[in-house]
């Protein structure tokens, strides 16, 4: 996110502490629980208990493993109630609960993020998450949209496609403006404009220096995909793209330096522009001597 953007933030949902009602599982503390219960109502077996042959001990670790897979359900079906964790049908279950479907085939991250912007829409789209929601309900395949004020009662909706290219299409925009146009989103004192993203181009070009070792492309392959997913997981409105979270990608197990050629600095936009990688080379360098 840019340190520019004025934009809705959300929670992030994956950042957040796991509920205390998970449970930490460990089955050697559950044998022993058990174990020390047994003894204490039957003491005689104390010097029989711990043999692995003792027809005892291999109830209790029969035992055992059944309740670590008892327990195991139970914090299953917590994390399906929760909307940070839930996933499938269960999330279409929380999602009926704000009175929004999923889309047909919507993945569940998506999904997650509208159900998270629909409180914003119990007031008609005067909010700015209000105008995202609505945004992201009228059209399917947008990834990403977001609202700034020009101007007293002035709002400008960007909307992002879902695709290589960023710029949405003809029928996307005119869905869009079709829906927060409509006299039940709204409000009567806003003038509404809808328009594509600024799109920042951007080529990255790395070479890595590697320790020395008996291959170095599963080492590229490995530097290369874990920047894909930085990528990806920042390809949204208002979010930079910053040279030193590039290099802290490349620097994977094995790399032993990164050396950034292009983007010379960093890719800075604000609450409507996004960047749009055009190319990328991620090429082997040498070993370190």
């Amino acid at each position: 996110m840019s340190a520019n953007s004025t934009r809705f933030v959300q929670i992030n949902l994956a950042e957040l502490a796991p509920p205390e009602i998970l449970e930490t599982l460990d089955v050697e503390e559950i044998i022993k629980a058990l174990r020390d219960d047994v003894v204490a109502r039957f003491p005689d077996i104390a010097g029989y208990i711990d043999l692995e042959s003792e027809p005892a001990r291999i109830l209790i670790e029969a035992f055992a493993e059944r309740e670590v897979l008892f327990r195991q359900r139970v914090n299953d079906a917590v994390k399906a109630l929760l909307l940070s964790s839930s996933t499938r049908t269960n999330l279409d279950q929380i999602g009926s609960m704000f009175v929004t479907p999923r889309h047909e085939g919507e993945l569940d991250d998506a999904y997650r993020r509208r159900i998270q912007l629909a409180p914003e829409a119990y007031s008609s789209a005067g909010p700015e998450a209000a105008y995202i929601y609505h945004a992201l309900l009228a059209v399917r395949t947008l990834r990403d949209a977001s609202a700034t004020r020009q101007a007293p009662g002035s709002v400008f909706v960007t909307i992002m496609n879902n695709a290589e290219d960023p710029t949405p299409t003809d029928a996307q925009l005119t869905s869009a403006r079709e829906h927060l146009l409509s006299d039940r989103v709204k409000p009567l004192t806003d003038t509404v404009s809808v328009g594509g993203p600024r799109i920042v181009p951007v080529d990255i070009e790395a070479c890595l220096t590697l320790y020395p070792g008996p291959a170095w492309a599963p080492v590229l392959e490995t530097a290369e995909n874990a920047l894909d997913e930085h990528i990806e997981a920042t390809r949204f409105l208002g979010y930079d793209l910053r040279r030193s979270a590039i290099i802290s990608r490349l620097h994977t197990d094995g790399v032993y330096e990164v050396e950034l050629k292009k983007p010379t600095e960093d890719v800075i936009v604000d609450g409507r522009g996004c960047y749009r990688v055009v190319s990328k080379s991620i090429t082997y360098k040498g070993v370190d001597q």
